[in-house]
């Protein structure tokens, strides 16, 4: 495992934020019809078996060592950035009466790049993740059941450390109706196995159902979110008998556009400020890695159709 990667969990820049004007269906050019906001939504998944849509995802993760670690480990980078371009696809595969909705995660495209210490280079692994899949499982909260696949990245992405950025990409619902001002929490929890060690990540989501507003002539429900994150890691299998252990914590906020008539995720940004602390064996002061990381998150929705 690399200490120069950049990224953990949180989920992986301030890209140019653009507008999407119109939405290209097979049937042509659908101009969506104003609708008046409602006073009172109960925001729900529903989508259409057959629903296939494309999203980009674009990623800009910093790293930064801290404290003293420049004398004292001179060999480990003082700077890093990873960047990241991952197209996916999400097809609804089916919907049970129980409202439990399988989907088909598929990434049609990804670019990775490192920056360490003003040197850039691409990272060829990327290209192996073209192709991939992941079958989910979520409930019409959105909360996710099962999800299958994810060991086929662990050992393409165990030095950036971003397998899960992808588990949780909607947001959780209460059940209830909402008004414009209305708050809610959800916690996650998951431990996921990566390069030896077994990572907890404790998530504490607050969301705001902000207002409404039109993107692409669709009316969206705006939510903006606020994150505390904590994770932990801890070695089970020894790589070359070496031990790591690290502890990260830190907040995040963004806002998301959800299309609530169209059971769509429109858009997503989020941002994190995280510090982690990094101990390896392989290294002979023992007090460990002191790390700043700042994530940058931008999702949007690219086009739509059902099959």
């Amino acid at each position: 495992m690399r200490l120069h990667g950049g990224l953990f969990p949180g989920i992986s820049k301030k890209p140019t934020f653009f507008l999407l004007l119109t939405f290209f269906l097979a049937s042509g050019l659908i101009m969506a019809e104003v609708r008046k906001s409602p006073d009172a939504l109960r925001l729900v998944y529903q989508p259409r078996v057959g629903t296939f849509n494309i999203y980009e995802m674009e990623v800009k993760a910093s790293a930064r060592l801290i404290g003293r670690e420049k004398e004292i480990y001179p060999t480990v980078p003082q700077v890093s950035t990873t960047f990241g371009r991952f197209v996916f696809s999400d097809k609804i595969l089916d919907v049970t009466p129980e409202g439990r909705i399988k989907e088909e995660l598929t990434y049609k495209d990804v670019q990775l790049e490192m920056e360490v210490e003003g040197n850039r280079q691409n990272l060829p692994f990327a290209d192996k993740l073209k192709g991939k899949s992941i079958l989910m499982e979520f409930d019409r909260d959105g909360r996710v059941i099962s999800a299958e696949g994810l060991g086929q990245f662990s050992g393409e992405l165990k030095d950036l450390n971003i397998e899960d950025t992808y588990i949780q990409l909607r947001p959780i619902f209460p059940d209830r109706e909402l008004k414009i001002g209305d708050t809610w929490d959800n916690r996650t929890e998951s431990k996921i196995p990566i390069a030896g060690m077994l990572v907890t990540t404790d998530v504490l989501e607050n969301y705001t159902l902000s207002g409404f507003k039109e993107k692409g002539k669709i009316l969206c429900a705006v939510i903006g979110v606020n994150l505390e994150i904590r994770s932990t890691g801890e070695t089970v299998k020894k790589e070359k008998g070496i031990d790591i252990d690290i502890n990260m914590e830190g907040k995040g906020e963004g806002e998301l556009l959800y299309a609530f008539e169209k059971s769509r995720l429109i858009s997503s940004r989020m941002e994190f400020d995280l510090t982690s602390k990094i101990r390896s064996s392989a290294y002979r002061e023992t007090q460990g890695i002191d790390m700043r990381h700042r994530i940058e998150m931008v999702l949007e929705e690219k086009g739509v159709r059902v099959e």
